[in-house]
C-alpha cells in the first residue's frame, strides 16, 4: 500500500510538473517571437548611428514592452555593437565574436547565449538574438526549481540527448534524465521542446527526497493503516495536491513563506506644481511557478483567509527594503500603501501597532502614507483612533477612491485625512469639450479639501488634456499611465534616475565630451 501511495504522489507530481514546464517553455518562446516582431520596426528606423534620437527611440520600444530588456545596434550588421538602449554608446564598439554554431533559427537570426560582457557594472554576460542590424535581449522566464534542478538547451530531433548548445541551468541534468527509470524509482523529471528539427528544450527535475519530505505524513499514514485505509488515504493525497495548487493554497503558502511570489510594483506620484516625482504608490503583484494571479483574485482570498495584516506587513517590508537605498537622497519621499479597514479596527490594531515596519520607515527617512478606501469607511468612524495613532508616529492618512463611497462629510472630517485621492472615474471626464456632472464633482471635492486643509491627488491620469485640466484646477498631485505604469523596483530606479538627470541637465551650451577613465 505504501508503494501505491508513493506511485500516486510521484505520478501526480510529474503530471503537474510537465504542465508547468510546457507553460514556461511557451512563455519563453513567446518572448523570443515577440522580440522577432520588433526587427521589422527596427529596420525601418531612419537612423544609422548612435545618436540621442536613435537611443531614445530604442528606449521607448523597450519601455513599451515588459518582456524586452535591451536592444543592441550593429551598424554594419556584423558582430560589433556600437550602442544599446540600456548601456548607451560603446567606445570602442563591443565585439560579440562569432555566434553559436548550432543556430535555432532559419530566418537569419543569430544567437549568443551568456557571452562575456564588460561594458557595464554588475553585468558579466548577456544573451542576444540578432537579425540584421539589431539584437534583442529579453527577460528569462522564472524557473520552476533551483538553478541546479532545471536546464534550457538546444538539441536536434535526430539526437535528442546531445546538447547542441547550453542556454542556462544544470548542464548535467540531461544525462540524469536519459538514465532515469521513471518517477517510481527516483527523481521526477519533465521535459518540453519546441517545434522543428533543431529546437529549444526546457528540462526540470524535482528530487525524490523533496517529494518525500513534502508528503512524509501521508506516507506514514499509508504505512500504518495498510490495505484497510489505503484507498481513503490515496484520495486524501490527491485532494491535498489539488488544494496546494489552488489559488487559495498558493496564497496561503506564499504568505507563510514570507511573501514568496509577491513583488511590490511602484507607480510614481507627481507634484503638479513642480512636475517632479515626490512619492509612489506601492501595488502588489503575484507570480509563482504556476503563473500569475491578478490583484482582484488574491485580494479577495487574503480577506477570506483573514491574512490582511500579514500581507500588508510583507508588502511594506519588501517595499522599504527596495526603496531605502534608492531614496537615501530624497528625504520625505511619500510611500503610499493600501490598508485594509479590518486591520484598523479595535480587535486588530494591536498587531498593527507592534509591527516593526513603522520603525523601518522612520529609520529609512521615508514617509508612509496609509490609504483607506472611502467605500470601507463605516458609520461612526470606528477607525479614527487607530488613524490618530498612525499619524502620531509620522504616517500620513489618505482617503482612496474619494467620491465612490457613501460616507458623509462629518465622517471624513472625523478621520482628518492629509490627502484625498480622486477616483479615476471622475478624472476620465476631465479635458472633454463639455462640462459633465463628474467634472463638476471634481471642483466640489477641491473646495471641500481646501476648506479642511487636505491635499488632493488625481488617480488614473491618461491624457495631456486631463493633466492640463487638473493643473488649471490647482490639484496638488497626480498619478496614472500618462506618467508611468506600476513597475518593479529595477524599472522604478531607472525612472527616478532619469528624472534626476533631467533636473541636473544643462538647459544651454554643449556638454563636455566624455573621456575614457584611466586605469
Amino acid at each position: 500500500m505504501l508503494l501505491i501511495a508513493w506511485a500516486g504522489v510521484a505520478y501526480d507530481g510529474q503530471s503537474e510538473l510537465q504542465k508547468q514546464t510546457a507553460d514556461l517553455l511557451g512563455i519563453w518562446q513567446s518572448n523570443i517571437d515577440r522580440g522577432n516582431k520588433l526587427y521589422g520596426a527596427l529596420e525601418g528606423l531612419p537612423e544609422d548611428d548612435c545618436s540621442d534620437a536613435h537611443l531614445k527611440t530604442l528606449n521607448t520600444l523597450v519601455y513599451n514592452d515588459n518582456h524586452i530588456t535591451n536592444i543592441w545596434f550593429f551598424p554594419d550588421g556584423d558582430t560589433n555593437a556600437a550602442c544599446s538602449s540600456s548601456f548607451g554608446r560603446f567606445e570602442p564598439a563591443h565585439n560579440f565574436g562569432p555566434p553559436e554554431k548550432a543556430q535555432l533559427f532559419r530566418d537569419g537570426r543569430e544567437t549568443w547565449y551568456r557571452v562575456p560582457f564588460d561594458k557595464a557594472e554588475g553585468v558579466d554576460s548577456v544573451t542576444v538574438i540578432k537579425k540584421g542590424r539589431y539584437g534583442v535581449s529579453f527577460y528569462q522566464t522564472g524557473n520552476l526549481a533551483t538553478a541546479a534542478d532545471d536546464m534550457f538547451y538546444v538539441s536536434s530531433v535526430e539526437d535528442p540527448y546531445t546538447v547542441l548548445f547550453h542556454a542556462n541551468g544544470n548542464a548535467g541534468l540531461l544525462k540524469q534524465y536519459r538514465d532515469n527509470y521513471g518517477p517510481m524509482f527516483g527523481n521526477v523529471y519533465a521535459q518540453a521542446c519546441g517545434e522543428g528539427d533543431v529546437r529549444l528544450c526546457y528540462l526540470t527535475m524535482i528530487p525524490a527526497s523533496r517529494i518525500v519530505q513534502q508528503n512524509i505524513g501521508l506516507l506514514a499514514i499509508f504505512a500504518i493503516f495498510g490495505v484497510v485505509t489505503g484507498a481513503l488515504v490515496f484520495l486524501r493525497v490527491k485532494r491535498i495536491v489539488r488544494d496546494r495548487h489552488s489559488p487559495a493554497g498558493r496564497i496561503r503558502h506564499a504568505i507563510a513563506n514570507g511573501g514568496k511570489g509577491f513583488e511590490p510594483h511602484y507607480q510614481p506620484i507627481l507634484s503638479l506644481d513642480t512636475m517632479k516625482c515626490e512619492g509612489c504608490e506601492v501595488l502588489a503583484r503575484f507570480e509563482d511557478a504556476q503563473g500569475k494571479l491578478f490583484p482582484d483574485e488574491f485580494v479577495n482570498i487574503i480577506q477570506q483567509e483573514n491574512l490582511t495584516w500579514e500581507f500588508t506587513e510583507i508588502i511594506i517590508a519588501k517595499a522599504l527594503r527596495d526603496l531605502k537605498p534608492l531614496l537615501a537622497g530624497r528625504p520625505g519621499f511619500k510611500v503610499s500603501v493600501n490598508f485594509f479597514q479590518a486591520d484598523l479596527e479595535d480587535e486588530q490594531i494591536q498587531s498593527v501597532i507592534q509591527s516593526p515596519v513603522f520603525a523601518m520607515a522612520t529609520e529609512a527617512g521615508l514617509s508612509l502614507c496609509c490609504e483607506i478606501l472611502e467605500t470601507g469607511i463605516r458609520s461612526g468612524t470606528s477607525i479614527a483612533k487607530s488613524l490618530e495613532y498612525l499619524r502620531s508616529i509620522g504616517c500620513l492618512i489618505a482617503i482612496d477612491d474619494f467620491g465612490t463611497g457613501y460616507s458623509n462629510l462629518a465622517q471624513i472630517k472625523a478621520l482628518k485625512p492629509d490627502l484625498v485621492k480622486i477616483d479615476k472615474m471622475f478624472v476620465d471626464d476631465l479635458g472633454s469639450t463639455t462640462d459633465t456632472a463628474r467634472g463638476a464633482f471634481v471642483q466640489a471635492i477641491l473646495g471641500i479639501a481646501s476648506a479642511h486643509g487636505m491635499k488632493v491627488c488625481a488617480e488614473g491620469v491618461e491624457t495631456m488634456d486631463q493633466l492640463a485640466s487638473l493643473r488649471n484646477r490647482d490639484v496638488d498631485y497626480a498619478q496614472g499611465y500618462f506618467f508611468a505604469k506600476p513597475m518593479p523596483i529595477r524599472d522604478f530606479s531607472l525612472y527616478l534616475l532619469e528624472q534626476t538627470l533631467k533636473e541636473k541637465m544643462p538647459t544651454s551650451g554643449r556638454l563636455a565630451k566624455l573621456k575614457p577613465v584611466s586605469g
